[in-house]
């Protein structure tokens, strides 16, 4: 699948040259035709303005970083359950996770709390949560979002921790001050799919009187099960149709926001969120179908809710003398979720094949978050700007747990309870501060310089239970900086280079955790002394565009220092070996990314895209390091019927395989294999000049109905969902 892959990456760049020059000549050609002709033009193809990049209003082609936008109409289009879906066709993105709750992205192969999710440029990010896992973008809903910016490679100097691998902006919908006068309007909507069985409505609305602005929206989802098709994956069979279980949720949002124009270049906003979800779990195939004696770990959020208040401030004409404009937001969110783990260890032995051990443990975790962020930014000449400011967040985090180990098998069962916590009460400090120069150095030429300080500590605080224990504590002091450049060749084609340091400051998990890993099979021990991962990423490409043509190639190079990484002390504790997060990793990850896009005159659109990603662990060069696939190739082709009317549109994804993997630990094989997947989907748009315009969506999701598994949910198999049909209606007011 590799070579099939790396062909396709090659036609892909052939083709996207050969195009690309015969546009170029082609529009030569037509500038130098001077008829009395009407002259025929070539459609144009839109370039998106960014903010997250840069922290200024930037359009992609002029950024010298990778950028990746997906805009409202897209997401209308693809109707995901949540951002993580869109992920997979963009270059450099992977996902993990699987589900209509619990899937995530992953940046450049790395994922959880090396990537930094933000909404509205305020961090996602849960001191809380494990490593790998992060934050889940679904406490978000896909119909509030009018536009994700995806950054990849490190943003740490503008956005703090975590940044490591790149940075996911999802930014929502705000009220909309025009028309003027007094304006009602909004959507209505509805998703169905039919591998989960799932049923989603929505509603939003906005509108304005005078200066007051207004948006109140809201959604109800409830997802069952899905099913995987039968097959064959590596040495996995399945016979016929399997569950996938837990993969279904019960949930729903509100949000309200209210946005007040104090002056022609100045605001003052509001907005309030609640999110709420039951039963949502990570999914798991019974081992018993395809690996019989293996170990059943089940994960379960029986449910989770998260109230978030945002006060914002913007001033867009400042008369200081070090700043025109200002940013500032403050916020308090409260995460409540209850968590269980089963995990069943049969022992396979003949004599008595009931006997086994089963670890039943229930978290209930409450997390309070306080923060700000102000950011203040001033045009000192032409277009150079200097943007400056200070971030902060307070995690307070309270927990219970309580723990039930059975042990069948050896006469009447042996029941251990301990309701000591697994982490103790604790807190979670961060600030920062931070400054970038973009300023230009000749017509073609612009550099961005940036530095920051990031102070972050954590400290445990007395816990019921675990009073044994003194508090602990440790802090991290940590600098970063960038330099990017992006030169000219001419007006089309722009050269960039990409440097930096990013950092990730160790959680709570990562810091205090006590008690048995989620596998069962060991017992890991805090360590509070852990220092900060850092990296140094490079970044080189261009980015070439015409009227209706668009190339970008981008090679990356990024290693991180002192990762940390769970491993074994040599000791025992109760006769389980013992294991500790420690700084033992140096990971290098390097790759290439491409993508085009092609506009014609008939309606018919094409876009494609293919990375290829290497990985390893240059400190532990016997064990295979890899988050994600090895090589990707999306395809997308589409019509829009020229007055509207219609649209249709085909997508394939092809994996390469993955060799990459540590042997003896996965059902698979030796080879995590490459898939291929076709979709095809197809809208209508009705009433289209009416007050009340309807848009009607088909999709065929996995058309060719093939058993495959995201790379990162492979060795713990959870497949991708079967064939399915989703249909949407939306109405517009």
């Amino acid at each position: 699948m590799k070579s099939v892959t790396g062909r396709l990456a090659v036609v892909f760049v052939s083709i996207a040259m050969i195009t690309g020059f015969s546009l170029l000549s082609a529009e030569q050609q037509q500038k130098k035709t001077k008829t009395g002709k009407k002259e025929t033009t070539q459609p144009e193809l839109t370039y998106e303005l960014t903010v997250t990049a840069t922290g200024v209003k930037k359009e992609t082609f002029k950024i010298p970083k990778p950028v990746s936008i997906v805009s409202e109409s897209v997401i209308s289009t693809k109707a995901p359950n949540n951002i993580t879906e869109l992920m997979a066709e963009l270059p450099g993105l992977d996902t993990v996770g699987v589900g209509a709750n619990q899937s995530r992205p992953v940046i450049r192969g790395l994922r959880g709390q090396r990537i930094l999710l933000m909404e509205n440029g305020i961090r996602m990010n849960n001191s809380r949560r494990q490593q790998d896992f992060g934050e889940i973008p679904s406490l978000v809903d896909i119909s509030d979002v009018s536009r994700i910016e995806v950054v990849r490679g490190p943003a740490s100097v503008l956005y703090g921790s975590d940044a490591i691998g790149g940075v996911i902006n999802v930014i929502t919908k705000m009220p909309d001050f025009e028309p003027e006068g007094n304006e009602i309007h909004g959507d209505l909507g509805y998703r169905y799919s039919s591998a989960d069985s799932q049923h989603k409505g929505f509603a939003h609305f906005t509108g304005h009187t005078g200066r007051l602005g207004f948006g109140i929206g809201g959604n109800y989802r409830n997802a069952e099960a899905y099913e995987a098709p039968a097959g064959t994956f590596g040495a996995i069979e399945l016979k016929k149709n399997t569950l996938v279980n837990d993969t279904g949720v019960q949930d729903n949002g509100l949000n309200l926001v209210l946005d007040y124009i104090l002056s022609g270049n100045s605001n003052i906003s509001f907005k309030y969120e609640y999110y709420k979800a039951n039963d949502a779990g990570f999914g798991y195939v019974d081992p018993e179908i395809y690996d019989p004696g293996s170990a059943l770990i089940r994960i379960l959020y029986p449910g989770q809710r998260v109230d978030k208040y945002t006060l914002r401030y913007e001033d867009n004409d400042l008369d200081f003398l070090f700043a025109d404009h200002m940013n500032a937001a403050i916020y308090h969110r409260r995460n409540k979720r209850d968590l269980e783990m089963d995990i069943t260890i049969p022992f396979n032995l003949p004599w008595a094949p009931e006997a086994g051990i089963v670890m039943q443990s229930a978290n209930f975790t409450d997390i309070n978050t306080f923060g700000f962020r102000l950011e203040f930014r001033k045009v000192l000449f032409l277009e150079h700007v200097l943007t400056y400011g200070a971030d902060f967040f307070n995690d307070n985090s309270f927990n219970t747990d309580q723990n039930t180990t059975t042990i069948t098998g050896f006469g009447p069962p042996t029941v251990t309870m301990d309701n000591s916590p697994e982490l103790p009460n604790a807190r979670y400090k961060s600030f920062g501060i931070f400054i970038q120069d973009d300023f230009p150095i000749a017509r073609r030429t612009n550099m961005i310089i940036g530095l920051r300080y990031q102070n972050v500590t954590a400290q445990t605080k007395k816990t019921a239970g675990l009073e044994e224990y003194a508090p602990a504590g440790g802090t991290d002091r940590t600098v970063v900086g960038a330099v990017n450049l992006i030169q000219g060749i001419t007006d089309n084609l722009n050269f960039f280079v990409s440097t930096g340091r990013g950092f990730r400051s160790p959680n709570l998990i990562e810091r205090f955790y006590n008690g048995l890993t989620p596998e069962g099979g060991a017992y890991q021990i805090r360590n509070p002394d852990l220092n900060a991962e850092t990296s140094f990423n490079i970044d080189l490409g261009f980015k070439y565009r015409i009227r209706n043509f668009y190339l970008e190639t981008s090679y990356f190079w990024n290693t991180i220092f002192d990762g940390i990484r769970v491993g074994p002390t040599g000791a025992e504790v109760n006769g389980l070996p013992e294991y500790q997060n420690r700084n033992i990793d140096k990971l290098r990850i390097q790759g290439i990314e491409m993508q085009g896009r092609l506009s014609l005159h008939s309606g018919i659109s094409l876009q494609a895209n293919f990375t290829k990603i290497t990985a390893e662990d240059i400190g532990n060069p016997d064990i295979p390091y890899t988050d994600t696939f090895s090589s990707k190739f999306n395809l997308s082709a589409r019509y829009d019927q020229p007055s509207g009317l219609f649209w249709v549109e085909y997508t394939l994804r092809i994996h390469g395989d993955q060799k990459d993997v540590v042997l003896g630990k996965n059902p698979i094989g030796p080879i995590i294999p490459g898939f291929t997947v076709h979709s095809a989907s197809a809208g209508v748009n009705l009433f289209r000049k009416s007050s009340t315009p309807v848009r009607l969506g088909l999709i065929v999701a996995n058309l060719a109905n093939t058993l495959y598994s995201e790379f990162a949910n492979a060795s713990f198999f959870r497949p991708a969902p079967k064939r399915q049909i989703i249909l949407t209606w939306s109405m517009g007011f």
